[in-house]
This record gives C-alpha cells, structure tokens and sequence, in this order.
C-alpha cells in the first residue's frame, strides 16, 4: 500500500512540475511571437507612411489609364426639372 501511495504522488508531483514549465514555455513563446508581429507591424507602418503627409501612387494600372484617357474633360450645363408622379 505504501508502494502505490509513493508511486501515486511522485507521479502527481511530476506532472505538476511538467505543465508548470510546460505552461511556462507557451506563455514564453506566444509573446515573444505576439512581440515579434508587433515590430514587423509597426515596420511596415513606418514604411507606407509618407514622411509629409502627402500620398504617393507608385502604380497606376494599364486598364485605369486607357479608360481614363476616353473620359470626358468637361461638358455643358444642363439644366432639369423633377418630374413627379
């Protein structure tokens, strides 16, 4: 009987110990994982950020260009009335 009850909390004791440390390590690891998004985050911030405020276009598709090339520049007036029903 005291066989088991030795066995019983060695075993208790050792598995306490293990998710501790085991628990330990993930906490450990999600924040330095948690901190290391965080920096490249804040970098790409940084670096799509115009410095004066202003916005830059660095491309404008072939597509956006042609059509806009056929638009109308101006036009007249025109003047007209709500029809109601």
């Amino acid at each position: 009987m005291g066989f088991i009850f030795k066995f019983l909390l060695i075993a208790i004791a050792i598995s306490w110990i293990f998710s501790k440390l085991l628990q330990f390590f993930l906490k450990s690891k999600l924040k330095q994982f948690v901190d290391h998004a965080n920096n490249l985050k804040r970098e790409d911030d940084l670096r799509r950020k115009p410095n004066d405020g202003n916005i830059n276009v660095d491309h404008i598709p072939q597509e956006y260009q042609k059509k806009r090339s056929k638009e109308i520049k101006g036009g007249d007036y025109i003047d007209y009335e709500e029809v109601k029903e």
